[in-house]
């Protein structure tokens, strides 16, 4: 039986039950694999692709991969984020520390795999939905080319889903409302509710389907 493995941030990761209704897409994606794949996920709240690399996260997963396996590596989040342990330059550094990654699972027989973010739920005074990734999928993309692996976009298509909700009922995807966790009401932007993360999960996974580890008919 092959892995594949998530590695990523909060959107992808895993969530304590504190945190619920929170949840990334990463807890949703199991059932859309073939059965004699599994699925681990890596994903880290807050991890950018340089703190992968410094926290030791990356090292592990890569340890851990064995020959056959696929790493779905989704960066884009934290890049920007001003702390020095995170925050990389897109055309710089951020591709740097995925050429790092790609060249350390191949001298494993592993396969990387680039997936862009997906985008937050933020909205202009005319109710369009707009980019907050910035350079990073672009730079992602680009690295991808170079390197001749496989990219997947979902920042365009997630961007494109919210503009067609609209910034009211797009917030059903997000961790917002009143929760037994949030008495007083949350309104996050970033991270998915579970019925978010369900959809997301299923967008992903027919996105990745040429991919040899998703399961047909989804």
């Amino acid at each position: 039986m092959h892995t594949v493995f998530l590695l990523g941030d909060s959107t992808c990761a895993a969530k304590l039950p504190e945190t619920w209704p929170e949840t990334g897409w990463g807890m949703c994606f199991a059932p859309f694999l073939k059965w004699d794949w599994r699925l681990d996920n890596r994903a880290v709240n807050g991890l950018s692709s340089r703190l992968a690399l410094d926290s030791g996260v990356f090292e592990n997963l890569a340890r851990d991969a064995k020959e056959g396996d696929y790493v779905v590596v989704q960066f884009g989040h934290n890049e920007d984020k001003p702390d020095k342990e995170r925050h990389t330059f897109p055309w710089t550094t951020y591709c740097e520390n995925l050429v790092f990654m790609v060249r350390r699972l191949r001298a494993k027989n592993v396969r990387p795999v680039f997936l862009s973010s997906i985008e937050r739920c933020r909205f202009d005074r005319y109710g369009k939905a707009y980019d907050t990734l910035h350079e990073y999928p672009l730079a992602m993309e680009a690295c991808a080319k170079s390197l001749g692996i496989p990219f997947y976009d979902m920042t365009h298509p997630t961007l494109a889903l919210l503009d067609e909700l609209g910034e009211e009922r797009s917030r059903i995807l997000f961790n917002q409302g009143i929760w037994p966790n949030y008495p007083d009401g949350v309104e996050d932007n970033t991270h998915l509710s579970l019925y978010g993360a369900q959809s997301i999960a299923g967008m992903i996974a027919t996105l990745l389907s040429p991919l040899p580890f998703v399961r047909t008919g989804i």
